[in-house]
């Protein structure tokens, strides 16, 4: 014979729950509360006495969802944002909303009935401000101001780019000249703001020259400028290059490999003598700017092959920074996915997740696009994936291949039947499509004939038939 459900607060259960700073509360079938926690306790500024006397809906003035009559009703857990008001503000008559992440979970009692409801409570507001201040204070996360309003955020958890970014903090508040090397998307514009915005000069513009993207024909006069009528078509008045525009402030000269030899010169003299001669002038302007260049090629062996000025690459080599593809740095993988989905799911309005199966999958890929690459395929994964999927649990064929490299064969299970799907993950994606088995099959990337395998081992219920 079964005993009957039995559930006790124990003094030292009680000394654990006091000391999670998560508010926690427990009530009975009724919503009686049956236990708070110190976090709740301080939360609401009611003692743990008064509390005992309440019930959840006590509070149902002050809040716009209750969870407990939730999970009540859906018989499960329940997550939910909710919006309240301060309960001891409201008594006297002032007004404070705030948005919390709350967790409903039911305890059932030996016939399947509820028997105790336990919720776990976190204010949104302290949860983000905490999460801030983590990432500031062990570097994972730093920010920097980009064209006014966008910020760009550097992801630093591998021990390679945490050296890299100890490196520019040292030099990011001094003149020196810095050169920056590493594979196309690799996040060299990226790293020339960090130090930008760390420096003397971070209060004026940083102007961005993408050298590979200059006509060879306008390249002169876009660097350095113009006299009005030093040639056809130029503008009445004369134009300031891009050099020019830079006084005061950073210049950064992104691909700097690829500037012809003929503009090299002149560019060594602009950088050694800080004075710039428009085209068509017989005069020289100075010009005060920190110069920070980036090349995707190795400059001392363009020396050598005499597609690169010596003294040019001489005076630029003065602090050399390198930074690591994407596949050399795997820590970062997985953390600049969730930004990437927080970025794209606030600027689209769209919540999306990875499943870990995924996850792993990212993190196995090579990524020869580096950080650009993934920060593509976050973007077409959130806004192409079906809108009631919240989570992402598999990839399309073809999205990741490139010259042999696929997110299939980077970690390739023997089979599609070896892939690891959790009863949750097939239950959704049988909801997802209407329990259609050929379209949940493509979509968790395995074969009809193993899904069918799966919902027998799980014992999945059959709530709708399921169509081929």
């Amino acid at each position: 014979m079964n005993k009957p459900f039995q559930f006790e607060i124990t003094p030292v259960l009680t000394t654990i729950l006091d000391n999670v700073d998560v508010g926690i509360a427990i009530y009975d079938a009724k919503g009686n509360y049956v236990f708070v926690n110190t976090a709740l306790i301080k939360w609401r500024n009611i003692s743990r006495q008064q509390f005992l006397t309440m019930n959840v809906h006590d509070f149902k003035d002050v809040l716009d969802t209750c969870v407990f009559d939730l999970v009540c009703q859906e018989k499960k857990k329940v997550n939910r944002l909710q919006y309240y008001g301060d309960y001891q503000a409201r008594s006297v008559g002032e007004h404070s909303t705030r948005t919390r992440i709350v967790t409903g979970i039911p305890i059932f009692d030996n016939y399947g009935n509820i028997r105790y409801v336990v919720t776990t409570l976190q204010d949104v507001h302290r949860f983000d401000a905490l999460r801030q201040k983590l990432l500031t204070e062990h570097k994972v996360l730093l920010s920097t101001e980009v064209k006014g309003s966008e910020r760009v955020k550097i992801i630093a958890q591998a021990p390679a780019i945490k050296q890299l970014l100890s490196v520019a903090d040292n030099v990011a508040p001094l003149d020196t000249t810095v050169l920056l090397y590493g594979e196309s998307g690799s996040g060299k514009e990226v790293a020339a703001h960090y130090i930008h915005e760390n420096s003397m000069r971070k209060n004026k513009e940083m102007v961005i020259v993408n050298c590979a993207a200059l006509p060879d024909n306008l390249i002169e006069s876009e660097l350095f400028g113009y006299e009005k009528g030093s040639f056809t078509g130029a503008s009445a008045a004369g134009k300031a290059g891009l050099i020019e525009l830079a006084d005061g402030g950073t210049l950064f000269l992104d691909e700097i490999n690829s500037l012809p030899v003929s503009i090299q010169g002149k560019l060594l003299r602009v950088v050694d003598e800080k004075k710039v001669r428009r085209v068509g002038s017989t005069k020289s302007r100075d010009v005060n700017f920190r110069l920070i260049a980036a090349s995707n090629r190795d400059l001392g062996k363009m020396v050598l092959q005499g597609t690169f000025r010596e003294d040019l690459y001489y005076r630029l080599h003065v602090v050399p920074l390198t930074i690591p593809p994407l596949r050399n740095r795997r820590e970062d993988i997985k953390p600049l996915c969730h930004e990437f989905l927080q970025y794209f799911g606030e600027k689209y309005h769209i919540k999306k997740s990875f499943s870990e199966q995924v996850l792993q999958t990212l993190y196995s890929y090579d990524w020869p696009g580096n950080v650009r690459q993934l920060r593509n395929f976050v973007e077409r994964m959130v806004v192409t994936t079906p809108a009631a999927s919240e989570t992402i649990f598999s990839i399309p064929d073809g999205i990741l291949t490139t010259q042999g490299n696929t997110a299939s064969n980077a970690e390739p299970p023997k089979s599609p039947e070896g892939k690891k799907l959790s009863k949750e993950e097939i239950m959704f994606a049988l909801s997802l499509f209407g329990c259609h088995r050929g379209k949940t099959a493509e979509y968790l990337g395995i074969s009809r004939r193993y899904l069918q395998y799966k919902i027998k081992e799980y014992h999945i219920p059959s709530r709708c038939k399921y169509h081929d």
